[in-house]
């Protein structure tokens, strides 16, 4: 049920939503804001959130009662979040979200409905909606969804060439078809898979701030449709402009290990894991999350005691990441491998 709603709100992951226009509701902003936008995003993409979220801070100085700067902090701290498995950020998160929305709904009450507006204020429902699902909020991030697509319908009726939208609206389309089949009471819903990739796709090649962002999506998208081989060209592709992308090695890992390529999985974990180790954004449950795999690929290669070591790091620090919703999956799988390492060992 977990993953399913997750899933289900991918359609604004924190890798995944930077806004597609850089208008106000009134009007245009100004030639220096527009600027200072394009600096933030670039730099968050380029891991480098402190000074990202120091330009965003700028356009709430400037526009305070908009929702476009709240919406980028919101989005650099989820993205932040979901990179390094790094829950220091949630307040950080809930506060901005929250005024996003509050913003947002504010112009919509006093009639200010631009495309701009449905958009930022439908992916401010979205991020809201993930962050809910992950952790356990099942009703508020099935209302916060339900909100959320209309508005970006609504964007795209109002300015049908804001393809940005469409990465929003494929991933919705795609996952919610993926997974909907396990909610009974929701078989009415077809099957709208190919179209959500094509609209993925869409985004990609005529978005003009989320062709990054649909791309990373694919990633997911390709893991659910177990296309392992396709996930590791995106990766490529991504490595080429970003070469420490976090999300991306994530999931590349993943594909290495679905396709046994272990030597390549295990070369992918061991960069991740030096990359985030030496990175200001450190948290010990990322750490935990690369080592684990680590010791998944060597006991698959039958090195039980290289495993062993591996996996022993994740369960002695257990105690020390018991409220992080990220470290909880990882030590019940590493609790699982831990016994299979012991049978291995004890029948030698």
């Amino acid at each position: 049920m977990k993953k399913l709603l997750l899933f289900l709100f991918l359609v604004f992951l924190s890798q995944d939503a930077f806004a597609p226009s850089l208008c106000r509701s009134e009007g245009p902003i100004s030639e220096e804001i527009d600027s200072i936008i394009f600096k933030g995003i670039d730099l968050v993409h380029h891991e480098k959130y402190d000074e990202g979220i120091t330009e965003f801070k700028k356009v709430i100085n400037s526009y305070p009662d908009e929702p476009i700067g709240y919406f980028f902090m919101a989005a650099s701290y989820q993205n932040l979040i979901d990179n390094y498995r790094n829950e220091k950020y949630k307040p950080d998160f809930e506060k901005y979200i929250e005024l996003a929305i509050d913003k947002g709904e504010a112009k919509l009450k006093k009639s200010y409905n631009s495309a701009e507006i449905y958009f930022y204020l439908g992916g401010a429902y979205g991020y809201r909606g993930i962050y809910r699902s992950f952790r356990g909020n099942w009703w508020g991030a099935f209302m916060d969804a339900r909100r959320a697509r209309p508005l970006l319908e609504k964007a795209l009726k109002l300015k049908p060439d804001l393809y940005d939208a469409y990465f929003g609206l494929g991933a919705y389309h795609y996952w919610v078809s993926a997974k909907a089949k396990i909610f009974r009471w929701l078989l009415f819903i077809g099957d709208h898979r190919k179209q959500g990739i094509k609209e993925l796709y869409l985004a990609v090649e005529k978005g003009r701030y989320a062709s990054l962002e649909a791309k990373v999506s694919l990633l997911r998208v390709y893991y659910e449709e177990e296309d392992y081989d396709l996930i590791l060209k995106l990766s490529q592709e991504l490595e080429n402009d970003f070469e420490n992308l976090p999300f991306r090695s994530w999931f590349a890992g993943l594909a290495y290990i679905s396709l046994s390529k272990w030597d390549l999985a295990l070369q992918n974990y061991e960069n991740l894991l030096s990359f985030l180790k030496a990175s200001p954004y450190y948290h010990l449950v990322g750490e935990m999350e690369c080592r684990y795999w680590m010791g998944y690929i060597y006991y698959q290669k039958g090195e039980y005691k290289k495993s062993l070591e591996l996996v022993n790091f994740v369960l002695v620090n257990e105690e020390n990441v018991k409220d992080s919703d990220y470290a909880k999956p990882i030590i019940e799988q590493a609790q699982e491998l831990n016994d299979k390492i012991q049978k291995k060992l004890s029948a030698k």
